[in-house]
């Protein structure tokens, strides 16, 4: 089952040869979600408009590693996204570098205000780069220095030229997004002293593919790293992966320098990347088998509660949601409505599927017989849950495999509480 849309507007796609990280022409191609909305919502007025619609399918590159789209990036204005925030960071920083007065700390597109913040208390040294107008105006006013430019080989040069070399980098996420990772990294290695340091928080691919959440794959992140792969790409100029923690939310920092000290962390990631297959194409070829597999189960079980008449809603409208829904093919002949706690989406659709949004309170005033959980619950749903499980309702998730939840709520769901 398909969500009728005459209007699409498909643009085509020129698949990649090479791996953006080696170079080689060895990959793999493993996991296709079709043809996805590059929107993930929609205003009423857009509804009847042409949606532009893109091929999203995914590689793996049998020589490094590499788990990367196949397809040019989009051509948008890139800006670097934020992720979520992990603390820890600033005592990692000020225990491992000592920093101080002459240090300098070069924070890349994305960074925390509040972390830039708290190490010029410090009396650190701080350069902000970022080409996000909001983002460097909201910086500026709070002081921070704050460069409208974005870090690519020629800013590196520049900053050599006004004598800058940094103590630290923060890297961010921009590897996951950038179109040029080889250029990226020689402009860090070109950037970062010889005693110096590169932060990086990634999403890991090992528990995004554990966790079968293929709806994580969006057209705006190019690359998905595991440990070996991001160990490759920074050999090759002069980086060594120095250590590997674990952060919430499926994300791993990374710390790169020059000098060649590697901490038993980074050994126990690659050691137990190798023995699950993570190297391996078989292992991404049975993972697009189980994806196929979620979306024939999740599609066979709501159409079947459909056809005995019973109403479902869903929860969570996220560009994951869109995505989901979208390549298992659930329109609103299937769902009524998303219920969302962001009321800047509320009156609003989930873009290629047509699904309304409404607020939290709608799930009550409603009360479906099933509610379909597409993104994580945030506590301010605790109370309608709870209320909502009264009442006779039952919870549906998608994955890792399509089930109804017959177990206490506390039991499954956080709530918060």
């Amino acid at each position: 089952m398909r969500p009728g849309n005459t209007g699409t507007q498909v643009i085509s796609m020129k698949k990649v040869k090479t791996c953006r990280s080696c170079g080689s022409g060895e990959i793999v191609s493993f996991l296709s979600l079709g043809r996805l909305p590059l929107s993930s919502i929609l205003n009423s007025d857009q509804l009847a408009a042409p949606e532009e619609r893109r091929s999203l399918e995914v590689g793996f590159c049998k020589r490094c590693g590499l788990v990367q789209l196949i397809g040019d990036p989009i051509e948008a204005p890139f800006q670097a996204p934020v992720g979520p925030v992990h603390g820890g960071l600033l005592e990692q920083l000020m225990h491992n570098y000592r920093l101080g007065t002459h240090h300098l700390v070069l924070a890349l597109a994305g960074s925390s205000p509040e972390l830039m913040r708290q190490l010029m208390q410090a009396g650190v040294r701080v350069v902000y780069l970022e080409t996000h107008p909001e983002r460097s105006k909201a910086a500026a006013s709070k002081a921070i220095p704050t460069r409208h430019e974005r870090f690519d080989r020629n800013y590196a040069n520049h900053l050599r030229e006004e004598g800058l070399r940094a103590d630290v980098v923060l890297v961010n996420q921009l590897l996951a997004h950038s179109s040029d990772l080889n250029g990226l990294l020689e402009s860090l290695a070109a950037v970062l002293k010889d005693s110096g340091s590169v932060v990086m928080e990634l999403p890991y691919v090992r528990e995004l593919l554990e966790a079968r959440q293929f709806e994580h794959f969006t057209h705006q992140q190019q690359h998905y790293f595991s440990v070996s792969a991001l160990y490759e790409l920074v050999r090759r100029h002069g980086l060594w992966l120095h250590r590997v923690e674990p952060l919430s939310e499926g994300y791993l920092r990374y710390y790169l320098g020059k000098a060649r000290q590697i901490e038993p962390s980074v050994g126990r990631y690659m050691d137990e990347e190798q023995k699950l297959g993570l190297t391996t194409t078989a292992y991404y070829l049975e993972f697009a088998s189980r994806i196929a597999a979620v979306r024939e189960a999740l599609l066979a079980l709501l159409t079947e509660l459909r056809a005995r008449g019973r109403r479902v809603a869903a929860y969570g409208a996220s560009p994951q949601a869109t995505a989901l829904l979208n390549y298992v093919g659930l329109g609103r002949e299937v769902i009524d409505f998303v219920v969302d706690s962001d009321i800047s989406k509320h009156g609003r659709y989930l873009a290629g599927v047509h699904i309304p949004i409404h607020g939290t309170h709608r799930l009550l005033d409603e009360q479906p017989d099933y509610l379909l959980l597409l993104s994580d619950q945030p506590s301010e749903m605790a109370h309608q849950y709870r209320e909502y499980l009264k009442r006779g309702g039952k919870f549906i998730v998608a994955l890792p495999h399509p089930d109804i939840l017959n177990s206490p709520l506390e039991q499954k769901i956080q709530t918060g509480s």
